[in-house]
């Protein structure tokens, strides 16, 4: 199938399962992961490997959209109104994941250097899910608002974390001469923070002086979409990280544009089609029969992971002003796990081929189980909480002259 005729494919196929899964309760979300397996290799193989391969651009355009949109609530007004709430909250969450895994996979055998990378992996929360969730049920509230900072702040954090635990990787494990592995360490670590950010603040800064004169919305549309493929291919090309970058382009947007408003609506408007095959592209790619691999060092990483989201959650939101069910419900929304998980997975192939193979069996395992039982949790989490302030439109109550 040539890749034109995939893409159709792919579009046409999530506008059905979105529909199916609504009839049936669920996110949509999970409609698009199900029919992404079912057309996928895996199985029908109508998106072949090929093609997942060919269209891979796809999903790293989105995510440069989602992050761009996420940067843009470090907006200075915004941040200031739950910032330091939201740091509190990020860093129990992930740390609880963090310390709870690698604590429990050295208890089961595991090596150190195993037990921590997989520690790093299992802070990540998915922001695309977690965005389109909200978005979905059109979520507003307390526990809404710190979300959409809770997951462009973990995700910073978890790059971080795994720069400095590459780093002492690299030095514990490297070899030649000392100096040489510490330099090898604190360029790549210091390259792929600093020069992201630097990245994304410049095109944040060039694309507003272009954006008085882009008066139409298509024009905004154009300008908007085009930084955000500079920022992602440009991260690419110099190596550098396009989590980082994007999210410094749309906080740089948020803060410096007089534009930034205009801009961020208008690429909300070519949003869901995109979504879509995110989402169809990710369900390609998942492998049931990896959850075969899962063994008793898998199922203490889910178990253990859910417990340090869940749990760190809710300690580090306690003596925040918001309803007792935000509180018992935030941690919920914070389950799934999916890009950068597997990003993460890869950089350990290439980084430490050695410690690879039980790295990437659990964290891609996992990241099945959490793509599915993530946005189930996040939806009941959101209608626990009183958040959800809609309900897609197969699932409503028909009006009663309608209905008689």
């Amino acid at each position: 199938m040539n890749e034109i005729l995939s893409v159709g494919l792919i579009l046409m196929s999530a506008l059905v399962a979105g529909h199916l899964a609504q009839l049936a309760r669920a996110p949509e979300v999970i409609g698009y992961l199900l029919v992404g397996l079912a057309i996928g290799p895996t199985a029908l193989d109508l998106v072949s490997h090929r093609d997942v391969e060919t269209l891979g651009f796809l999903s790293e355009v989105t995510l440069g959209v989602i992050l761009f949109s996420i940067g843009s609530i470090f907006e200075a007004g915004t941040f200031r109104k739950v910032g330091r709430q939201v740091v509190r909250i990020t860093l129990f969450e992930a740390f609880g994941a963090f310390l709870l895994v690698s604590a429990g996979l050295l208890v089961v055998g595991q090596p150190l250097p195993v037990a921590v990378l997989l520690g790093v992996v299992a802070m990540e929360t998915a922001p695309a899910t977690t965005l389109m969730i909200l978005h979905e049920y059109d979520a507003r509230g307390p526990m809404t608002d710190r979300l959409l900072a809770l997951i462009a702040l973990n995700n910073m954090l978890v790059l971080v974390a795994y720069g400095l635990v590459a780093a002492g990787l690299t030095l514990a494990l490297g070899e030649g001469a000392f100096l040489a592995a510490l330099w090898r360490a604190g360029h790549g670590l210091v390259w792929s923070t600093a020069g992201s950010v630097a990245l994304g603040i410049l095109v944040g800064l060039l694309i507003d002086l272009w954006a008085a004169r882009a008066r139409e919305s298509g024009e905004g549309i154009i300008l908007t979409m085009g930084a955000v493929l500079v920022v992602v291919g440009a991260a690419r090309a110099l190596h550098l990280s396009p989590l980082f970058a994007t999210l410094a382009l749309g906080a740089t947007v948020a803060n410096t544009s007089h534009h930034g408003e205009r801009l961020l609506k208008g690429l909300g408007q070519v949003d869901p089609p995109l979504y879509a095959a995110f989402f169809v592209l990710a369900g390609a790619q998942l492998e049931l029969g990896r959850l075969g691999t899962l063994g008793l060092a898998g199922l203490l990483y889910v178990v253990l992971r859910t417990i340090g989201k869940v749990v760190g959650a809710s300690l580090g939101i306690r003596g925040q002003d918001v309803p007792e069910p935000v509180r018992r419900n935030l941690g919920f929304c914070l389950i799934s796990s999916s890009s950068l998980a597997v990003g993460l997975s890869l950089q350990v192939r290439a980084s430490f081929p050695d410690l690879a193979p039980p790295v990437t069996a659990v964290a891609l395992s996992a990241v099945i189980v959490f793509e599915i039982a993530g946005p189930l949790l996040a939806r009941r989490a959101l209608f626990a909480a009183g958040e959800a302030k809609t309900t897609p439109r197969p699932l409503e109550e028909l009006p009663e002259e309608v209905a008689g």
